[in-house]
């Protein structure tokens, strides 16, 4: 849908991770950044994209419509950066696991298999690198199927059914792996947002993403939500390491985005 940045094509160096409080503060974790990254990458898909036609997906008016819309940096508090390396363009949807999550969810695999018009802002970091945040906007053919994708993240399956398929023994050997030699990684845990919190039209969940690399332990949050206006989808990513990421924070960058789709 709304379909969520595919990350792990990031730099090693570009990803950069506080975990608190067993380290130092500031200390960087290159391969716990790109671990991280390739969970978002698989959610990507997983909770996002849908039926729009490959035809649709050039339309460069639409992708520059949808630019419009994205958060930038002076909507972030004082003193976060735009990361280095992070380009605002996010590659293809290639989730491996769509037709087992249609399958679990209950919808045709066409509707997470979809590549809409989109623009992708860059990552923006806190000033101690432990929060991150980044959005993307889709143009649907339809404000019909613009419904349909958030319908289908709203399921109240999808929690249960992604946490299944993110704990299986492929995406997770290719989380461990990325994380590199010696690495582990726990159980990877899916629960939904609350809309209310959020207001009309939202979805969402937060994945809690344990893993130990280089003799430190650290837990990512990453926090997915989405929500529509017309044929308008927007998909903003919360993402802190060791640390919770502030709901104040969250909603009031919530607030900002749906104020300008």
């Amino acid at each position: 849908m709304i379909r969520h940045k595919i990350r792990g094509k990031r730099h090693h160096t570009t990803g950069v991770r506080r975990a608190r409080p067993a380290v130092v503060a500031g200390l960087r974790f290159g391969s716990l950044a790109l671990a991280a990254t390739t969970v978002t990458a698989t959610t990507a898909t997983l909770t996002a994209t849908l039926t729009a036609t490959a035809a649709g997906a050039s339309k460069a008016s639409e992708k520059a419509e949808a630019k419009t819309h994205l958060l930038v940096l002076k909507d972030m508090p004082k003193g976060w950066t735009t990361e280095s390396g992070s380009s605002g363009s996010n590659g293809p949807n290639n989730f491996p696991g769509v037709k087992q999550l249609a399958a679990c969810i209950g919808v045709p695999s066409s509707l997470l298999s979809g590549n809409p018009p989109e623009a992708d802002g860059p990552y923006y970091q806190s000033k101690d690198q432990a929060l991150e945040v980044q959005d993307s906007v889709s143009v649907f053919p339809s404000v019909k199927n613009a419904r349909q994708q958030l319908a289908a993240i709203s399921n109240t399956k999808t929690p249960g059914c992604t946490a299944t398929i993110m704990n299986s023994a492929a995406l997770k050997s290719q989380i461990t792996a990325s994380a590199g030699k010696g690495a582990s990684v726990g159980t990877i845990t899916v629960t939904a947002i609350n809309p209310a919190l959020y207001g009309k039209n939202t979805a969402g969940f937060t994945m809690l993403l344990p893993i130990k690399a280089q003799g430190i332990s650290v837990i990512g949050h990453l926090t997915e939500l989405y929500f529509i206006n017309g044929r308008l989808g927007q998909n903003i990513s919360f993402d802190s390491y060791g640390v919770t990421f502030p709901a104040s924070l969250a909603q009031h960058l919530t607030a900002v985005a749906i104020g300008r789709l």
